[in-house]
Order: structure tokens, then sequence, then C-alpha cells
């Protein structure tokens, strides 16, 4: 099965792929507004009621994680299922309007789902909120959608999490360590819920944070500042998707441009690889062209495919019903 993968990318890699430094002029980045929490907006939902674990303050864009809410078309009566979107831009910035409004619309409007945006805290330039703080929001995240899935119309059998770029980092090791708290400091009811994602979904995302297997240096020295030794080399293993894999792994959809001019493609192989080696369901599309950023990658050739492919393998997964 690995072998036959590495077979399929090269045979990508050798069909017309480009360069990845053509596309350099290609900015998909759109600047997006700072992700503030609005208190008078019933659809932003504070991730803790009162100050979140290690808030150095209180500015509502920067110091209060939230989720934003898409309640799911159609006014279903049965509870719906969710999707908690996490978007990217290398743990210090949210850089890509794309992958926030634009999906949380488009899941909540064409598959039905409550969806949800996270918007987790952010790298400051002194460190504060490192490793493990993104990782606590978004486990909190996703406990809280389950929590409280019967006022949200969620079906708490089916959460799933889907994360872009760094996002995708984030995502991936939520699934890969669900049964860790990551050493959060205070608890509350909210956090005996079950912290395992029914489903993983991936764009584009960085999974290595090891410098000699493709890590993102943006995403990693943003995450892992100021640690050092030991300590630094626990870390880039701990939190490399490839090396984490386990039969607890839920499936996964993942998308990848071979072009992708910022983040190596790499990642993706890496993972899809070991995803196969470990046996855990995986459907990785892989595309000549895309990218990096795009969202729903619309009037993207090629890579504008992947929400439609993402649809048909979530009816495969009997998640949407």
């Amino acid at each position: 099965m690995r072998k036959a993968l590495v077979l399929l990318i090269l045979t990508v890699l050798l069909h017309g792929a480009a360069p990845a430094q053509r596309h350099h002029h290609e900015r998909s980045e759109t600047p997006a507004a700072a992700p503030c929490f609005d208190p008078g907006d019933r659809n932003d939902i504070r991730l803790w009621e009162g100050t979140a674990p290690g808030a150095t303050g209180s500015d509502p864009c920067r110091d209060i994680p939230f989720l934003r809410m898409f309640p799911a078309a159609g006014g279903q009566s049965a509870a719906s299922p969710a999707i908690i979107v996490m978007p990217g831009g290398g743990y210090d910035r949210l850089s890509d309007a794309k992958e926030q409004t634009p999906v949380g619309e488009y899941f909540s409007h064409q598959l039905h789902a409550v969806t949800f945006v996270l918007y987790y805290r952010l790298v400051q330039t002194d460190g504060t909120y490192r490793y493990p703080v993104p990782m606590w929001d978004g486990q909190r995240g996703l406990k809280l959608v389950r929590y409280r899935a019967r006022q949200w119309g969620v079906d708490p059998n089916r959460v799933m999490i889907f994360g872009f770029s760094a996002g995708g980092h984030l995502a991936s090791t939520l699934a890969l360590h669900s049964a860790s708290d990551f050493d959060l400091p205070v608890h509350d009811a909210v956090d005996s819920t079950n912290a395992r994602p029914d489903l993983l979904g991936l764009g584009y995302p960085v999974i290595s944070m090891d410098p000699e297997q493709y890590a993102a240096k943006s995403s990693h020295d943003h995450l892992l500042y100021g640690y050092r030794g030991k300590e630094l080399d626990h870390l880039q293993r701990y939190l490399s998707g490839q090396d984490n894999v386990t039969p607890h792994t839920p499936p996964v959809f993942l998308f990848e441009s071979m072009d992708d001019a910022r983040i190596s493609p790499l990642n993706s192989v890496l993972f899809a690889e070991a995803l196969h080696a470990g046996n855990v369901p995986v459907e990785a599309k892989f595309f000549q062209h895309g990218l990096h950023g795009a969202g729903l990658a619309t009037g993207i050739p090629e890579e504008s495919a992947w929400p439609e492919l993402f649809q048909q393998w979530l009816e495969g997964q009997h998640f949407l019903r």
C-alpha cells in the first residue's frame, strides 16, 4: 500500500506539476479582519465563560478564544452533524479570510452541518500563547460542541474537525492525541466530554514539526517559541503527525496541491503514508496544481474539485444523513 502511494505521488510530480517557485506571484492570501469576539453576537461563543486558562488579558481580539457558529441550513428536525473549522496562518495570525466565513457558510448550507469556525489564541512576539495554548483552545472547542450538542441541534456522535495549513496541524494534533489534555491547568464539567473527533479533514496541512522532515519553519518557530534542548526534541516528535498515528486515529480526508509554494506538500505525503501504514482509513486527494490558502479553491483548476470530493467522502462515512 505504501509503495503504491509513493508511486502515485511520483506520477503526479512527473506529469505536469509546475515547480513551486513559478507560483510565488500567485498570492492567495487575503487579509482577514482581526478575529475579535463580539459579546453582542449570539453566534460568537466563548470557549470558557470566564478567563481562559493562561490568558494574560481580556482583549477580545487577542485573549478570548471563541467559536463562531453557522447554523445548519434547512431547519432539520433531527440533530445535525457538526464540523469545527480551524483556519491557518502560522500560529501567529489567521492570514486568510477564505478559510473562515466562506467555508463556514459552505459547510452549513451545502452539507447541512452545524459549522463552527474556531478562533484560537495566536502566539505573540514574546512567546505568549505558544504550545500548548492553541491545543487547549482547539480541544475545548471540540468538547464544548459535544457538551452543548442538544442546545445547538448537534448529533454528538457526528462531530468532526477540519483544519487548513497550520490549522491542519492543530486539528491533526487534536485527533492524534485526543487522550491527552495537554496539561490543561483547570477543569470543569465540559472537560469530561469525549475529545476524539469522529472524522478529521485537512487542507494543505502542516503536519511535521521535525526540521529534518519538511517542518514549516514559521509554524514551528511560533508554536515552539523558547523551547530548547531535550524538551524541544520531544515536542518536535510529539507534534509531528507522521510519527503519532495509532489505531485510534479517526478516518481522514486530505487534499493537497503538489505545487504548493508555501508549505511543502511532502507534509501531506508523509501523513498519508503513515495513515496507510497504520491501517487508518484515508482519502488523500493530490492535485498537480493549486494555491495554498485558497479555502474552497473556487475557480482554481483541479483544486476546486475538493469540496465535492469531500462531500462524497462524508456520505461514504455515513456522516451526512
